[in-house]
């Protein structure tokens, strides 16, 4: 038996309150592994003694077990091979996989765009632009993301830098160097990375500008981000589809360029500058 079936079980003997725990916790199981007691009670507006006797009446002896218990089910439930496994069960035959799919990407898409509107693109646009640096982190599926924006933001002539957080000397050596005039971009999925909550959690105490790129702003990592962007990356196979999240990176990227145009004008002229001096004399070598 699992944490929810646990809770669903005992629900009915549950006070008031803690059936308000109740709740919250099935609706988001996916998050409940990274919050702090603290946080879950101030989510739940109740006091952190009661979700304490809230355990306690579910038979866990801690806040820590349970939140235990919540990483164990999300691992379960987007483990690839289970996923993969299940998910091809319940698939009868390939014009359902295939129009399963395609609706289930226009539901991405459509989120994406329902729930992303242009004053956050520009202001998201307006601290990369002003950044010293731009770092960007991401692991997993993410971090296809996070190659592909920083090449293309590379190619404006953004100073970039990819944060490779599984280093820890390395990504320790990154942010002795970074400042409060760089800006960080913070990709993450369910199932959320400990490491980059973590950093999310380190750029908030040094008060240092972040976005985050994730599902929700209930998401661990969008509490205290300057700037959420949301996508929506469900799949009928997979655990991950990033195919939405691309549209909203290109999406930033026209903004990003349409307000750096000037800029951009100016660095295309000296690449030309450039290239010519270099292949000036190639036809008489």
């Amino acid at each position: 038996m699992n944490i929810i079936q646990n809770i669903s079980n005992n629900l009915e003997s549950l006070s008031t309150k803690q059936k308000i725990i109740a709740k919250y916790l099935i609706q988001n199981k996916d998050k409940i592994g990274f919050m702090t007691l603290k946080e879950l009670s101030e989510e739940t507006n109740v006091t952190e003694v009661t979700i304490i006797n809230f355990c306690k009446s579910i038979r866990l002896e801690s806040f820590t077990e349970m939140r235990k218990q919540f990483q164990e089910l999300i691992k379960k439930e987007l483990h690839v091979p289970t996923k993969m496994k299940t998910s091809l069960e319940e698939l009868e035959n390939l014009n359902d996989a295939f129009n399963n799919t395609v609706q289930i990407q226009k539901l991405n898409f459509d989120k994406v765009l329902k729930n992303n509107n242009v004053d956050t693109f520009q202001t998201v646009s307006s601290y990369i632009e002003n950044a010293r640096t731009v770092y960007i982190c991401g692991l997993g599926v993410s971090k296809v993301i996070v190659d592909y924006l920083s090449s293309r933001l590379k190619l404006i002539n953004i100073d970039v830098r990819i944060l490779e957080v599984r280093d820890m000397g390395l990504v320790s050596m990154e942010l002795s160097r970074a400042t409060a005039d760089d800006c960080f971009i913070l990709i993450s999925f369910p199932s959320y990375s400990h490491i980059v909550i973590n950093l999310s959690k380190y750029l908030s105490d040094k008060e240092y500008k972040f976005i985050v790129l994730t599902d929700s702003e209930k998401s661990p990592l969008a509490k205290n981000a300057n700037v959420v962007l949301k996508s929506y990356t469900e799949s009928q196979v997979f655990y991950n589809f990033i195919s939405a999240t691309v549209c909203l990176i290109e999406l930033l990227l026209v903004v990003i360029c349409f307000n750096m145009k000037d800029k951009i004008m100016i660095n295309l002229e000296d690449l030309d500058e450039i290239q010519a001096s270099l292949i000036k004399d190639i036809n008489n070598d």
